[in-house]
C-alpha cells in the first residue's frame, strides 16, 4: 500500500508537470499561428507552386544496398512553402507523390500536420512550426533551410541538430487551407 500511494503520487506530479508544459507554450503557439502574412520574394528564388518532398534521406543509406524494388521515390516529409512567410508541413515518412497529395489533400487526419512561418535571409529559409501533439499540446521547431537551386533546397538544422537533406520541388496544386 505504501509503494502504491507513492506511485500514484509520482505518476500524478508527472502527469501535472507535463500538462503544465503544454500551457507555457500556448503564448509561442499563437505567435506562431498569428504572424504577419507579408510578400517575402521567395517566389523569385525557388518554385513555390507545389511541394517540397524529401528526396534522400541519410538514414536510409542502407537502402543503397538492397535492388531496386526496396527503394522508394521519397523518403520523408513534405511542405509546400509560400510568398507571404506560411509553411505548411506533412511530417510523416512518405513513400510516394500519390501519399504525399492524399496527405495534403485529407484535412480531417492532424496526425504529422504542422504550421508556422518563415523568415528570408538572403539564400537561407528560417522557419519555426508547431505541430499537435496531445492533450492540447504542440511540439515546436525551428529548421533552416539553404537554397541550391530554384527546385532545390537543403535543410542544413533543426533545432539544435545539424542536418545535410535534400529537399526537391514537386509541381501540384494544394489547397493549404
Amino acid at each position: 500500500m505504501y509503494v502504491m500511494k507513492h506511485l500514484i503520487i509520482f505518476i500524478l506530479i508527472c502527469f501535472f508537470s507535463c500538462l503544465g508544459g503544454c500551457f507555457c507554450y500556448q503564448a509561442e503557439v499563437k505567435r506562431i499561428k498569428n504572424f504577419p502574412r507579408e510578400y517575402t520574394g521567395l517566389d523569385t528564388l525557388i518554385r513555390t507552386d507545389g511541394y517540397y518532398y524529401q528526396a534522400d534521406n541519410p538514414s536510409d543509406a542502407y537502402l543503397n544496398f538492397y535492388p531496386t524494388p526496396f527503394k522508394t521515390e521519397v523518403n520523408g516529409p513534405a511542405f509546400i512553402i509560400s510568398n507571404n512567410r506560411e509553411f505548411y508541413i506533412l511530417h510523416v515518412n512518405f513513400k510516394n507523390h500519390i501519399q504525399i497529395q492524399e496527405g495534403f489533400r485529407n484535412k480531417s487526419d492532424k496526425s504529422g500536420r504542422g504550421r508556422g512561418y518563415y523568415t528570408l535571409s538572403g539564400d537561407t529559409i528560417k522557419v519555426k512550426w508547431v505541430m499537435p501533439f496531445e492533450f492540447n499540446c504542440y511540439d515546436i521547431f525551428s529548421d533552416q533551410y539553404v537554397i541550391e537551386n530554384d527546385t532545390t533546397i537543403r535543410q542544413i538544422s533543426q533545432g539544435l541538430y545539424v542536418k545535410n537533406e535534400i529537399y526537391k520541388f514537386y509541381k501540384y496544386q494544394v489547397d493549404k487551407k
